[in-house]
């Protein structure tokens, strides 16, 4: 069942990171914008979107031609579990947490968060729950698609293996930075039905295309030892 807390820390996931709704449904991340005042619960998130006025973008769509990839990663195997991805170069990365790593664009528009922490849950139980807070607490919130699908992976770590996931694809307003889109897909792998891991790409509803580009090369060559 759903909790007060869940839905407030999700929430305060999203508004934080300007289209990133990564926070697991069993934990949050802290915030210190003051977007989500726990007064009026979901309302408050989408009356204060729809006070705000749509900034002028005039930065083209990305497209999947333009992004480049470098591996990156972070942890130590020795001392904490070791995570890598491809993921687009020159996107700054910042290390969130031991499992946790933010990349974003040097324009600020693109990020991508991968969260290597292992869910309980079964795969779909997991999206299934996510969906549920999000459309209860993100402005204008539109589900585009949701899509169960696999990926073979090319890690050579684990070869021969595939990747099962759960993908979310919707579009929000964001009270500052107007309308966003997210991918949010949920991963695991081969025959654990549990999730190892979660990518959450965001952007504007024009970066779509490129955005699932990101996604699945950010799952492709996913990697963590132990």
């Amino acid at each position: 069942m759903l909790t007060r807390a869940t839905v407030i820390g999700v929430a305060v996931a999203v508004l934080a990171t300007g289209g990133l709704a990564t926070a697991a449904v069993a934990h949050s991340h802290s915030s210190s914008d003051g977007a989500w005042s726990g007064v009026g619960g979901a309302s408050a998130v989408k009356k204060s979107a729809a006070t705000h006025q749509k900034p002028v973008d005039k930065v083209p769509a990305l497209k999947a031609a333009q992004v480049r990839y470098q591996h990156q990663s972070w942890g130590d195997s020795t001392v904490e579990a070791y995570i890598g991805i491809w993921a687009p170069t020159g996107w700054k990365k910042v290390k969130l947490s031991p499992l946790e790593a933010k990349f974003t664009s040097p324009n600020g528009l693109w990020n991508l968060r991968v969260d290597a922490t292992e869910k309980d849950q079964l795969l779909k139980a997991t999206a299934d729950n996510r969906y549920a807070v999000i459309k209860a607490s993100v402005a204008d919130f539109h589900l585009i698609s949701r899509v169960t699908g696999s990926t073979r992976a090319t890690n050579a770590n684990y070869q021969g293996m595939v990747f099962h996931h759960q993908t979310l694809t919707y579009t929000y307003t964001d009270p500052t930075r107007g309308p966003r889109l997210v991918i949010d897909r949920f991963v695991s792998l081969d025959t654990n039905p549990h999730p190892l891991f979660e990518t959450t790409t965001g952007g504007r509803p024009q970066d779509a295309a490129a955005l699932s580009a990101v996604t699945t090369k950010a799952t492709e060559d996913f990697i963590r030892l132990p």
